[in-house]
């Protein structure tokens, strides 16, 4: 089982449209063994973007199944 990182992030400016406010992304090329990890990651990511000015973001992970190809 393996750990992947889910965020969303918007901006705050009212000029944009509301269906282009928000943009969720699933990174499915980076995984982690361990939920510490993900939170790791989470936080640096969150840190990251929330330098930006209005600009406000929602992390969580979440396990699935990965087979082995």
């Amino acid at each position: 089982m393996k750990m992947f990182l889910i965020f969303w992030l918007c901006v705050q400016n009212p000029t944009i449209p509301l269906e282009q406010t928000c943009i969720q992304n699933i990174m499915y090329d980076v995984t982690y063994d361990t939920k510490q990890e993900c939170r790791e990651a989470s936080a640096i990511l969150a840190k990251e973007f929330m330098q930006l000015p209005n600009t406000y973001i929602t992390t969580f992970c979440t396990t699935k199944i990965v087979e082995n190809t």
